[in-house]
């Protein structure tokens, strides 16, 4: 699913830039994830987001809450807390995570069917992936469906390739009612 929040994209794409520059892909990404859980611990987030608790305070729960984080990990989520941000911490982590995909030539695609996939089936769908995308390697998501009637919808990042026969019916339709 992609990252729909601008601010989220921007802050990934800057602690993307200093996680390449410090080759500390992984370390960021066990991080980012760690933080995202906890800011989305619904205890944690009230009291992060509380204007009753002075800011000394929660950043002092932030560091021992991530004992193991990066001091410029933690320094986000600071950041995050007095910009009032903390409800992004998730959408950081994963516009991080598909930044991380990219720079590693790997595409992760959200297929959804009307039935399960045969090998032959997935197999068709990650070939056709792999020469759309360039990717040297596709990881996929498979969802069922029974509304899409037939077909696929192919999801991949921001990009959506509707190849269903829910859409080409509802295509037919609209032709022949104009």
């Amino acid at each position: 699913m992609p990252v729909r929040d601008v601010a989220a994209k921007r802050y990934a794409q800057a602690v993307f830039a200093i996680a390449r520059d410090e080759d500390a892909l992984e370390r960021w990404q066990d991080d980012l994830a760690s933080l995202a859980a906890l800011m989305a611990e619904p205890t944690v987030a009230q009291f992060l987001q509380s204007s009753k608790v002075e800011a000394g305070r929660k950043f002092e729960v932030l560091e021992q809450a991530l004992p193991n984080a990066d001091a410029k990990a933690v320094s986000l989520a600071k950041l995050l807390v007095r910009k009032g941000r903390t409800r992004i911490a998730g959408e950081i982590a994963l516009a991080f995570d598909e930044l991380c995909n990219v720079a590693r030539g790997v595409a992760v695609a959200r297929v959804t069917t009307a039935t399960p996939l045969t090998d032959q089936g997935r197999a068709t769908i990650v070939d056709a992936i792999r020469r759309s995308t360039g990717a040297g390697e596709v990881r996929l998501e498979e969802a069922v469906n029974q509304e899409i009637l037939g077909g696929a919808l192919v999801q991949i990042g921001d990009r959506v390739v509707d190849g269903s026969v829910r859409t080409r019916l509802a295509t037919l339709k609209r032709s022949i009612a104009s």
